[in-house]
């Protein structure tokens, strides 16, 4: 049986308090996302993204720890509002107890309530778990290309 730790989820805001805690918290996330990456986030950066219209960032927190996120990333193409989920992520401590389900589900759900006809992600094909519940979630491979150029700072 599956430990179901007691767990909530929030919307960061502006309302919300970023303590160090929060921050480190997500930056281990972060790095179970994109190990060896060195991506992080600073408090700065995360007042920054949390005001912006067009993005919600939702995290799952167990024990008073930020366990898992997830952000949703809203965008208006010429006939309709589209969106695309972004840096889905638990803690390797609570995998296996349905946080990952239990997230994208709210995200799913706060989509469906702006009326959004499509959401579109990406993961990559070593992470099976997540490509197994992306699947359990109705989500199905589009045949398209994919595409990136990268920009110089």
């Amino acid at each position: 049986m599956k430990n179901k730790s007691k767990s909530k989820i929030f919307r960061l805001t502006r309302e919300v308090v970023f303590t160090e805690n929060i921050v480190k918290d997500i930056n281990e996330l972060l790095e179970v996302l994109s190990p060896g990456k060195g991506k992080s986030i600073n408090i700065t950066r995360l007042q920054k993204l949390v005001g912006h219209p067009f993005l919600e960032i939702h995290v799952i927190e167990v024990a008073g720890k930020v366990s898992g996120m997830a952000s949703l990333h809203l965008m208006e193409v010429m006939d309709k509002t589209v969106a695309r989920i972004e840096d889905v992520v638990v803690h390797p401590k609570h995998q296996g107890k349905g946080l990952g389900k239990k997230i994208m589900s709210h995200v799913i759900g706060r989509a469906k309530k702006k009326g959004i006809v499509s959401i579109e992600l990406t993961s990559n094909p070593k992470r099976a778990a997540a490509n197994k519940l992306y699947q359990k979630l109705k989500f199905k491979p589009r045949e398209t290309n994919v595409y990136r150029l990268k920009l110089k700072k």
